[in-house]
């Protein structure tokens, strides 16, 4: 699984920072996964099979993930953008509600639906909701896909925040992760259907971006694409261990999804000021500087923070845990 993060939190860069023309769009539709596999991380390890889990240390440390991301960016942002002026009424409610970050980079939505899943299912769990879950994942499912890719078949605009938030993509794929762990004894499939799920929903992500003609957060067969895929990683614990991905996902995923948007932002910022941002070669190499700037930036954060006496720093994820 550690592996598969490293690839995740990439996919996630190349999500963002993109690549241009025909290329670009294959690889947003192949990314997809990223942030959904992440969703399902956090769930999948929210469970503990030796006793209650700690949902207060797990929110504390996402919550220190969170503030001090926060800090960073509103130190970083101006480098390379200009203030917005300050929140009205609006940007708060959408924050607060719908997880829509202002001041710091919009994809960080993600760690601050990550809060809010890991307090509702304490809340679930302590009032013996056990079952939530059940009904959150195909509920979650079936209202992301009618808001996003059936409201757009329709004719009807609708925000992608009323979607990608921490109830409905988050709190669904969330609870996912955690059936998955909570019930793996039960669970009897085969790798090689596995392996013809993740092959057969990945060939078909691009072929539902023709169809539908626009750029989603999730694809519909994103879904059962990253159930596959986590599936396989349960299955087979063994892949990749040791390998630079594996070093990848266990020790600076977090941080590389942390850092991206800045690393990404700032090399545009110096693609201009240079006067190559036209450059079609240049284009091509920025979605591959901006992974290399993260995850350096990661590393060398983590040396830094490793050689000082007492860790006043955010701490990364060790292990699986997100």
């Amino acid at each position: 699984m550690d592996a598969v993060k490293g690839l995740a939190c990439i996919a996630i860069v190349f999500m963002h920072c993109e690549f241009p023309g025909r290329l670009g769009t294959l690889v947003q539709c192949l990314a997809r996964f990223g942030v959904p596999f992440f969703f399902m991380v956090s769930g999948y390890f929210c469970h503990s099979p030796k006793g209650r889990p700690d949902y207060g240390k797990k929110i504390r440390h996402v919550l220190e993930i969170v503030l001090w991301t926060t800090l960073f960016y509103v130190l970083v942002t101006p480098l390379y953008a200009p203030w917005e002026g300050w929140p009205d009424f609006k940007a708060l409610r959408n924050w607060v509600l719908f997880n829509k970050t202002f001041y710091i980079a919009g994809q960080m939505w993600f760690l601050f639906a990550l809060l809010y899943d890991y307090a509702l299912f304490a809340l679930f769990d302590r009032k013996g909701l056990r079952w939530v879950p059940w009904v959150a994942v195909p509920a979650g499912i079936a209202v992301y896909i009618a808001m996003a890719q059936g409201a757009h078949l329709a004719g009807i605009k609708i925000p992608n925040m009323w979607y990608r938030n921490f109830l409905i993509e988050g709190f669904s794929l969330f609870s996912l992760g955690y059936l998955l762990r909570t019930n793996a004894g039960r669970i009897r499939v085969s790798n090689r259907l596995l392996w013809t799920v993740l092959a057969v929903s990945t060939l078909l992500c691009p072929v539902e971006r023709a169809l539908l003609g626009r750029d989603f957060g999730v694809n519909i067969v994103t879904f059962p694409q990253v159930t596959a895929l986590f599936l396989l990683c349960v299955r087979n614990p063994a892949w990749g261990e040791g390998s630079r991905l594996a070093v990848l996902g266990l020790k600076y995923s977090m941080l590389v999804y942390v850092l991206h948007p800045a690393v990404w932002h700032l090399l545009d910022r110096f693609y201009s000021a240079a006067g190559i941002a036209g450059n079609t070669a240049v284009a091509y190499l920025r979605p591959l500087l901006c992974v290399a700037g993260a995850v350096c930036a990661a590393v060398a954060f983590t040396a830094v923070r490793d050689a000082l006496p007492s860790r006043s720093s955010p701490t990364p994820p060790k292990g699986n845990r997100p």
